[in-house]
């Protein structure tokens, strides 16, 4: 891949990226995927959480999501940590809504009405009886979770907004077309094209890897 325009090693800047940029989005999709889950699971298996947990959920989804990324990003210090933490407050709604029903109508079976007359607790039916029959919905949520933060991570370093010490595939976009010779010299080649491939290649796998989830939830669909 050579070097870009002021000396540095394409390759090396794209193979510590990706360290960055997989860290940042998997970090942060499994941390949104776990709080969701907390929050769905116990709106749905406790009604009287349902109502305070689910309209706590409304109120993030009324605000738009990527606008109050990139304010937040404006306003705290720039790191890997920071990234992960913004962008894992504001993914879990997704999974919390997509859970809650699941849970709720699972709670009413009868293997957990039988546990749960054998004396079994609450915590212990959700963790042992009903959230492992949700596991392919929580699988196919988490890898949504890991696509979306993986992006949006990518946009907000492509927006000049993270770490510029850290490098990030969305880093090496930014700082191509912070370039003006960019598209008018011979280094838009390797500047450009690496990090944009490598980009599209991981959330292609990820959007593959969640048509077979959707496939196993609803085998209608690999028809």
């Amino acid at each position: 891949m050579g070097t870009d325009d002021v000396g540095y090693d394409v390759l090396a800047l794209l193979a510590h990226g990706a360290r960055t940029t997989l860290g940042v989005g998997f970090l942060a999709g499994s941390l949104a995927t776990l709080t969701g889950l907390l929050v769905g699971g116990a709106a749905g298996f406790w009604p009287r959480l349902e109502s305070p947990l689910m309209r706590l959920t409304d109120l993030f989804f009324a605000f738009p999501r990527l606008p109050l990324l990139i304010l937040m990003s404006l306003y705290l210090r720039p790191s890997p940590l920071n990234a992960v933490l913004i962008l894992a407050l504001f993914g879990w709604p997704d999974t919390a809504r997509t859970l809650r029903p699941l849970v709720a109508a699972l709670r009413e079976a009868g293997y957990v009405r039988v546990a749960r007359s054998l004396g079994a607790g609450g915590a212990y039916l959700l963790a042992r009886h009903v959230l492992p029959q949700a596991y392919p919905l929580i699988a196919t949520q988490w890898t949504l979770e890991v696509r979306f933060a993986l992006m949006a991570g990518a946009g907000l370093a492509f927006l000049g907004l993270t770490d510029p010490s850290q490098p990030d595939w969305g880093l090496m976009l930014f700082q191509a077309f912070s370039r003006d010779e960019t598209f008018l010299g011979p280094y838009w080649l390797w500047t450009v094209l690496p990090p944009a491939l490598a980009l599209a290649i991981t959330v292609l796998g990820l959007s593959l890897c969640i048509l077979g989830q959707a496939e196993r939830l609803d085998p209608r669909l690999g028809g």
